[in-house]
């Protein structure tokens, strides 16, 4: 299978992807391809087409938390009889900036990613450990 779409943006960016069938499995970032409504969008569309959604993370536990709630609002695409499981791309390189953005950090255990349960994203951002990291003049 061929996959991409992880620099593409808007579903506008995707319509080309999907009508010439250039890919099987789309990876857009929730974060830059437009926000979760947006690639609930591009969700909605790879499934009309028959093609893969697995988003693509890359950055905080923010924007995992983002596509982790947005991958948890999918049907199964493409729709089949035995659905396959849901799949995220992340990376887990060592990343001091990652989790340390929240009170708690989003666990993954044997290959799975726990979908946070709170109010909004499910996660609670440490404030204080945003201004360790802030850029000073």
């Amino acid at each position: 299978p061929v996959a991409g779409g992880e620099c593409e943006y808007t579903r506008w960016g995707f319509i080309d992807v999907f009508e010439s069938r250039a890919m099987d499995v789309v990876q857009p970032d929730t974060c830059a391809a437009g926000g979760l409504t947006e690639c609930k969008k591009i969700a909605d569309m790879a499934n009309a087409f028959g093609v893969r959604y697995l988003p693509h993370v890359w950055g905080t536990g923010i924007g995992m938390a983002a596509a982790l709630q947005l991958i948890a609002s999918l049907a199964h695409t493409p729709a089949r009889l035995r659905p396959r499981e849901p799949l995220l791309e992340l990376d887990r390189s060592e990343h001091p900036f990652r989790q340390a953005v929240l009170a708690e950090p989003l666990g993954h255990r044997g290959g799975w990613v726990e979908i946070p349960g709170g109010p909004g994203l499910g996660i609670e951002v440490d404030r204080d450990a945003l201004r360790r990291f802030e850029a000073r003049p």
